[in-house]
């Protein structure tokens, strides 16, 4: 007997929240009943989310926002915090802070619980803009609310978002400390996901400060952890990762097989920025065995990436790169104006970029 179209919405439903986004997006294929249409596009915009796929989730939540009753104010908030995280993965801040105040303004009459999720999107808003120290505060009170109610999954979640902000504004002890406890937390509450996740904050941060053994596990652990599930985002962020720490190690045809994976993923994805990261890491590979106009290569589209899409850290990364080529072609004085370009962009920003030495 065919299932009929609510049977598969509930079926879909609960394919997402078993951690299976691919399955859920199989079973809303096809027409559903006007009524119901609404809230399967939201759930086809959840499942691309889940995946990675922020550029068609933004469609799919921009569809299910245009065919929802407007009576399902819980819904369309719903779509809008969707929107509201997909923009923020993408950088584009602007575009989130709308969707976010669009989400409150549905949600208003909305218990205690949705009211801490959107204070919760604006502080991880704020750190996606570089106001590390706003996002901190309040990301230090929600976690105090979390520790009281021992919501350990919640915990995991604001002490890796916490991890990332110190990290970026230059605090890399106390960022180490918050992806370890982030860590603990997720494996107290059996999250999967989470702990994937605060292995790539872990990673991250050991990496920079040098700790090479450490960072390669984090990333080996949370790629065993992802195996050949539908989070190709997780998996394409795996591939980097381990790529930055082999290519660190002088590891650097193993590097580039990573790397080339991680591509492989992100063109699917098509993200645009976390692609440019990758050119990156491929430039460094060329730059350190020598091969100088691949390295230009590779870092002149990495930095025009980044540029288009306001990477400030990129950008830092990349002007950098570019002027230690140009250096070494003899072009001094150009290597020196980028050199001055990439400190100031990363100041500008609130960044240290330019002072890793391990990134």
């Amino acid at each position: 007997m065919n299932a009929t179209p609510f049977d598969r919405l509930d079926s879909a439903r609960r394919s997402l929240d078993r951690g299976r986004p691919d399955w859920s997006l199989a079973l809303l294929v096809g027409t559903f009943p006007v009524p119901i249409q609404g809230e399967a596009l939201l759930l086809r915009a959840e499942a691309l989310r889940a995946q990675g796929f922020f550029r068609r989730a933004i469609a799919a939540y921009r569809d299910a926002l245009a065919r929802l009753d407007v009576s399902d104010r819980d819904l369309a908030a719903q779509a809008c915090l969707g929107l509201t995280r997909c923009h923020r993965s993408l950088g584009e801040v602007i575009s989130a802070k709308k969707a976010l105040q669009r989400a409150a303004r549905h949600g208003a009459r909305l218990g205690g619980e949705f009211q801490e999720t959107v204070a919760l999107e604006n502080a991880l808003v704020d750190r996606a803009a570089g106001a590390y120290p706003a996002a901190l505060k309040a990301m230090s009170a929600l976690l105090a609310s979390c520790r009281r109610r021992r919501d350990h999954a919640g915990v995991g979640y604001l002490l890796w978002a916490m991890g990332g902000a110190r990290r970026f504004a230059g605090d890399l002890i106390n960022s180490h400390r918050d992806f370890r406890n982030s860590y603990i937390s997720f494996r107290k509450a059996s999250d999967r996901e989470g702990q994937v996740y605060a292995l790539f904050g872990l990673g991250g941060i050991a990496r920079i400060r040098g700790r090479f053994k450490e960072a390669r596990r984090s990333y080996a652990v949370a790629g065993h952890l992802l195996g050949r599930g539908p989070d190709l985002f997780g998996r394409a962020y795996a591939h980097c990762g381990l790529a930055n720490v082999l290519r660190q190690l002088g590891r650097w045809s193993e590097a580039e097989r990573h790397y080339q994976a991680s591509y492989a993923l992100y063109a699917r994805l098509d993200d645009r920025v976390d692609l440019a990261y990758v050119d990156w890491g491929l430039g460094q590979v060329h730059l350190k065995r020598g091969e100088l106009d691949g390295a230009l290569r590779r870092f002149a589209a990495a930095r025009n990436a980044f540029s288009r899409f306001g990477e400030a850290r990129g950008e830092a990364l990349s002007l950098q790169a570019l002027s230690q080529v140009k250096h070494a072609l003899g072009q001094t004085a150009e290597a020196e104006k980028l050199f001055d370009a990439a400190v100031k962009r990363s100041r500008d920003a609130g960044l240290h970029a330019h002072l890793e030495i391990f990134t």
